[in-house]
């Protein structure tokens, strides 16, 4: 519906302003209902607009209030602006159907093994659930979700000089693949999945897991074909100490947890069996709303709250195809990613077992989804044959190599295709 310039752009003067087109359009009922639909009026041009479409003849019963999806019974919720606080707000808060919400929540919680989901709207969590025994101070687990983090630890690097950019070659720090077959290899490669090594996940079991990455053999031409390689990504270990002079962890904290809010006191962060190896291609134990932050920060082109923590390119490149389906260490849930048309096209970070953040930039929606965990934080962060990040136990896909063998079928996950419509309604 149209609504006249001066009205787009109050300020102060709402009311005068406002009035004055009411004054030059006196029987127009469509143009004092699109007043009170613009939500930066807010509840007083709400009340007086209901008083003039009355004396103009404009009826009365639902036609007389404009309201959102509330159900609040005719009133007019004004929009809440844009936030970084990730304080709670009723979805109408931010011009979204409650109805729509519940739908989002209950289809997730199909899965059995579900931990937790939080849907974030304009900076404001709308959509919250728990397991039973399960609250937002219980920490998650992320497995492969940490390989969207270390990415952006290497987007900072390259903001900060430490690293020349993406087509820089690898070997410039890893030297022992000087005068190999893998010394042409960018860091770019690295990050899109696209190194030449093929899919792995044998890593998990080893000792110096940073060590078996450096070694781990070339068994394809590296910029051509995508293949998910775990080692490939346990390399952004050795990439950022030797670039930074930061070990990964504390450099994470540094360039992008911290400059987001994140108390990186509770968060846990594992080391290989070692004890001295940051792992960077999985194992990063958070609570949910700081899981949001980081979705937000990418969500929002790398801004946070005023300050550019991470480079808007970066992002954009992180977020969207290189390959089919694959940025800088996220996935791209697009048509070829499904194998049908979808509705949406999300970005998201995606972990074993079920662990997710989906991006949605367009409309500034993040959702995070956690599987039910169990680790207690006093065991420490070592990864052992007796301590691991277990979530495994919650799908019933536990090896026998873990002691925790499981019994009968996995519990399956809840359909991703279909959420992806059920996100689409938050948008109409």
């Amino acid at each position: 519906m149209y609504l006249p310039a001066p009205c787009r752009a109050l300020r102060v003067h709402v009311l005068s302003r406002c009035s004055e087109v009411i004054r030059d359009h006196p029987k127009n009922p469509s143009i004092l209902l699109a007043l009170v639909q613009h939500a930066r009026i807010g509840r007083a041009l709400g009340v007086l607009s209901i008083a003039l479409l009355s004396a103009c003849g404009g009826g009365g019963g639902n036609s007389g209030a404009a309201t959102n999806n509330s159900g609040s019974g005719g009133s007019v919720t004004q929009a809440l602006p844009k936030t970084w606080t990730l304080e709670s707000a009723t979805p109408a808060q931010v011009e979204l159907n409650q109805t729509d919400v519940t739908a989002v929540l209950d289809h997730i919680f199909s899965d059995q093994a579900i931990q937790s989901a939080t849907l974030v709207k304009d900076g404001y969590i709308v959509g919250q659930r728990f397991a039973t025994g399960r609250d937002e101070t219980t920490l998650g687990t992320s497995w492969s979700v940490a390989k969207s983090f270390y990415s952006a630890a290497i987007g900072a690097a390259i903001d900060e000089g430490w690293i020349n950019g993406v087509d820089q070659r690898a070997s410039d720090f890893l030297v022992e693949w000087l005068g190999t077959e893998k010394e042409e290899i960018t860091i770019g490669d690295l990050l899109e999945m696209r190194g030449g090594f093929e899919p792995d996940s044998s890593i998990f079991f080893e000792n110096d897991q940073t060590a078996f990455a450096l070694s781990f053999p070339l068994n394809g031409t590296p910029g051509s074909t995508f293949w998910y390689s775990n080692p490939s990504s346990q390399l952004f270990e050795p990439l950022l100490l030797r670039a930074t002079g930061l070990n990964a962890h504390s450099y994470l904290r540094q360039s992008i947890l911290e400059p987001i809010g994140i108390d990186t006191t509770r968060v846990g962060m594992w080391l290989d069996p070692t004890g001295t190896n940051p792992l960077t291609y999985m194992g990063l134990d958070m609570i949910p709303s700081d899981l949001a932050r980081f979705g937000l920060l990418f969500a929002r082109g790398g801004e946070w709250d005023g300050t550019q923590v991470l480079s808007s390119d970066y992002v954009l490149a992180s977020l969207n195809p290189r390959s089919a389906f694959y940025g800088y260490q996220w996935w791209v849930l697009n048509d070829v990613y499904f194998g049908q048309s979808t509705p949406i096209t999300l970005s998201a970070a995606l972990g074993l077992d079920g662990q997710k953040i989906y991006v949605w930039s367009e409309e500034d929606i993040v959702l995070v989804v956690q599987t039910l965990y169990e680790h207690a934080a006093n065991q420490g962060y070592t990864l052992s044959s007796i301590n691991w990040p277990n979530t495994c136990r919650a799908r019933n896909t536990c090896p026998a190599s873990t002691g925790e063998e499981s019994d009968g079928g996995e519990v399956p996950p809840y359909n991703e295709y279909e959420l992806m419509s059920l996100l689409a309604k938050l948008s109409e």
